[in-house]
């Protein structure tokens, strides 16, 4: 491989990782993203960016973990922390009819009425987000940097081992050497 590709290559890998271990990268992206659904705007990415070199985690990662919820998407994702918080505590959502009915003082009693259902639902989405996301991201950089080794945790696929490593990869193999 032509030294300007595999010098391509590598900073496309570096850019797609974002620079870190793998631990890293899923901790950090992880931490932006389930700190970034506390029901408090911009209060999780300041602390899951302060948290995230104490924790040591991929900066990077977690800031993009942090821009999931961002102002185009809270919304969708606030409505399902409540929803979610609601349907477990068995209360009814407010109907549209009843708040536009509402005055000052009866929008801030239904506000908060409504923050236990919103802890709720951010503390389950909160779980999800850690019990899925983490594996998840863990595995895909993984994947992106090893194509084809193995997955399994603990294993690391040694450095040069790929078919496109150079001169090192095609010297034969106990296994391709016949004494006969």
């Amino acid at each position: 491989m032509a030294p300007r590709t595999r010098s391509l290559r590598s900073g496309l890998r570096s850019l797609l990782t974002l620079g870190g271990t793998p631990r890293g990268v899923a901790g950090g992206f992880v931490l932006g993203l389930s700190l970034s659904l506390l029901p408090v705007p911009f209060a999780g990415m300041f602390v899951a960016l302060a948290l995230a070199p104490l924790l040591r985690c991929n900066l990077p990662a977690t800031y993009v973990g942090t821009a999931v919820v961002n102002p185009l998407t809270g919304a969708f994702f606030y409505a399902s922390e409540l929803w979610i918080g609601l349907a477990l505590l068995g209360r009814p959502a407010p109907s549209f009819a009843s708040l536009r009915a509402l005055d000052a003082a009866g929008f801030f009693a239904l506000l908060q009425s409504m923050l236990l259902p919103f802890a709720i639902g951010a503390a389950v989405l909160v779980a999800v987000t850690l019990a899925l996301g983490y594996p998840l991201v863990h595995l895909a950089v993984r994947r992106w940097r090893h194509p084809g080794a193995p997955t399994h945790e603990g294993v690391e696929p040694q450095r040069g081992a790929t078919p496109s490593a150079g001169p090192a990869s095609e010297a034969p193999t106990p296994s391709t050497t016949s004494p006969h």
